[in-house]
């Protein structure tokens, strides 16, 4: 300061140096600086304080004393803009003695708070006063004195206060902020103190729960236990599904209505996820869907299934943490039991293969022992294989390969559990069933529940939309294991008959076959040939209607030539009938009561049957006009 400050002035600094003092709140601050200074200074009639934010190159108002209007409060101001900025830049405290320097100096203001202080107050102050607030030789604000009476003016004892408040005002602003400072370390340090609390406690309960998992893990209490420990634990349903979606475990048995309803949802969810990839996407974080979490178990390697826990609220994060342990726990479960299943396919699947080559020997009777197979009982094998016409060879495999374990465990609930005695292999794109029988067995309801259960499994897949198609060969029922090869060549003709042929039937059994076990020694061009020549005028005479001869010929060889009974089934009069054979002998040039013509029209109109498709498409080539 050029001059030393009087005994008033000195009195009146104490006072407010007292005042900005008696607070640490860094807002009580600016109020009472403000407050302090306006009553102090005469002159003064409003005032605003405004404080340098370096990020935003702007001088922001904290705290502001008007008339009537507090629009400043919404006005930001670059440095040397309007008087408070000019003070800014200049570093010294600056006067505007009257009404023009203070025009010229709103000037420099921008066009938005040029008209925002227009709208609040278009009256000019008579003259203002600036001091700037000085740290370590920085300016960090702005106090800024308005005078609006024109007998009034801002004195040099004024101007020399206001620069000693100024002085005052920034050491209270250096203690304020190192206050605040302390307080939010204060504060972070609480917040970390909390923070670390819990995650001790998480890591305490982590702990707990992965010592009680892996002590059900080592004495062998398997998923139930543990599913029945998760739900004590989070009082939640939890369920275990495998690839497919399939329920493996559930905590609480049985199911609550509701909770059957979300795991159809969940499949639906699941479908689209195996069936449109070889390999299944794996989310790499449990995936929250409505009412339910999902955790994935295994590695996308060896994909699992999902941990599933129903519920409408989200996670804590301990509970979180725990059933990722868990997860990891269930995961190496199914990995044992994975390979504990493949194992014994490798062993079933090295025996069935001996078995099938017809290849008895001592050996292969000990393996049978082993395997609870009596080689004085009945066998039957019965084949599964499984199509799909929109996926390529290597799809279809990987999705064989996903859902075997399920259409084992399906085939083993369908077939085994009345006749126990037998195995189920799972070789690439079909199962291999080995069904026993004791001595007692009747045969023909042994047959019928087979084909029951046939049917039962072929819905299933049909159900479950996965693109899959099952067919089935049955062997013959033979004496001995020395002879189930036999059953074994049967089963693989029936599944190439279900190929060759079109019989509306997803099975078929080798004694159902019958006589049409000599169409497997031909191929379908030799047959359909063999058609053509017995039927090949016939067909070519009714090319332009409905082969309403041959529906006549096939009901007259299907009910033994009895002209009453034919006429009967196709409700036409006897008359009718006669004319119509008649006409196809002449057709045909034989004559039915010939017993040769009579087996070969039999056996083409059978055959007609199974290869219709391919007999019409030879004909159409034979019909049409050469090019």
């Amino acid at each position: 300061m050029k001059r030393e400050l009087s005994h008033r002035q000195l009195q009146m600094l104490i006072q407010v140096s007292n005042a900005i003092n008696s607070t640490l709140n860094l807002d009580m601050v600016f109020n009472t600086i403000m407050r302090e200074t306006l009553a102090v200074i005469e002159a003064a009639d409003e005032g605003y304080l405004f404080l340098y934010d370096p990020e935003e190159d702007m001088l922001v108002a904290k705290s502001i004393f008007l008339r009537s209007n507090d629009i400043l409060s919404v006005v930001r101001l670059k440095p040397g803009e309007s008087m408070t900025g000019i003070t800014f830049l200049n570093k010294a405290c600056t006067h505007f003695p009257d009404r023009d320097s203070v025009y010229q100096a709103t000037r420099t203001m921008s066009p938005g708070n040029q008209a925002r202080l227009t709208a609040a107050d278009p009256i000019f102050p008579y003259s203002a006063a600036c001091a700037p607030i000085m740290t370590n030789g920085e300016c960090i604000g702005v106090i800024t004195l308005d005078c609006f009476h024109p007998h009034k003016s801002f004195q040099p004892e004024d101007l020399q206060l206001l620069e000693a408040i100024s002085h005052q005002a920034a050491v209270a602003l250096e203690k304020a902020n190192l206050y605040r400072a302390q307080e939010n370390s204060i504060s972070l340090l609480e917040e970390l103190n909390v923070q670390m609390n819990r995650q001790n406690q998480l890591l305490n309960r982590s702990l707990e729960i992965h010592q009680h998992l892996a002590r059900l893990v080592l004495h062998g209490e398997g998923l139930q236990a543990i599913f029945t420990y998760l739900h004590q634990l989070l009082g939640k349903t939890c369920l275990l599904l495998d690839q497919t979606g399939e329920l493996i475990v559930a905590s609480v048995e049985p199911l609550p209505a509701a909770t059957q309803n979300q795991l159809a949802n969940l499949r639906a969810f699941l479908h689209p996820l195996l069936v449109k990839a070889t390999s299944l996407p794996l989310p790499e974080a449990p995936h929250t869907l409505i009412d339910c979490v999902l955790f994935p178990i295994g590695a996308k390697a060896n994909f699992l299934g999902y941990l599933v826990i129903v519920t409408t609220e989200a996670l804590e994060e301990v509970d979180r943490a725990a059933l990722e342990h868990a997860s990891t726990v269930i995961s190496f479960e199914l990995v044992k039991k994975q390979a504990i299943f493949e194992t014994e396919q490798n062993l079933k699947g090295q025996f069935i293969e001996e078995l099938f080559a017809g290849r008895m020997s001592e050996q292969l009777t000990e393996q049978a022992k082993h395997l609870q197979l009596d080689a004085s009982r009945f066998y039957q094998v019965l084949t599964i294989h499984f199509e799909a016409d929109k996926l390529d060879f290597a799809e279809l495999y990987s999705l064989i390969l996903t859902v075997r374990r399920h259409l084992t465990q399906l085939a083993a609930d369908l077939f085994l559990k009345r006749f126990p005695h037998g195995l189920i292999v799972a070789r690439h794109d079909h199962l291999i069933l080995l069904l026993s029988y004791p001595q007692s067995v009747a045969e023909a309801e042994a047959q019928r529940y087979l084909k029951e259960q046939c049917q039962m499994f072929a819905d299933y897949v049909a159900n479950k939309k996965w693109g899959l198609r099952a067919a089935f060969g049955i062997g013959s029922v033979k004496r001995g294991l020395s002879e189930v090869y036999k059953s074994s060549e049967e089963a693989v003709k029936c599944l190439q008959f279900l190929k060759n042929y079109k019989t509306g039937s997803s099975y078929i059994s080798y004694s159902e076959l019958g006589g049409k076990r000599l169409l497997l020694q031909n191929s379908a061009d030799e047959l359909t040939d063999y058609v053509l020549e017995v039927l090949g005028p016939l067909l070519s005479y009714e090319k332009s209607r409905k082969r309403e001869f041959l529906q006549t010929l096939a009901a007259y060889v299907a009910n033994s030539l009895k002209m009453k009974e034919t006429a009967q089934s196709l409700n036409i009069h006897l008359n009718t009938l006669i004319y119509r054979i008649r006409r196809i002998e002449e057709i045909l040039g034989i004559s039915l009561a010939v017993n040769k013509h009579f087996m070969d029209v039999c056996l083409a109109i059978e055959v007609y049957g199974l290869l219709e498709v391919q007999v019409e498409q030879r004909m159409s080539q034979l019909l049409s006009p050469a090019r």
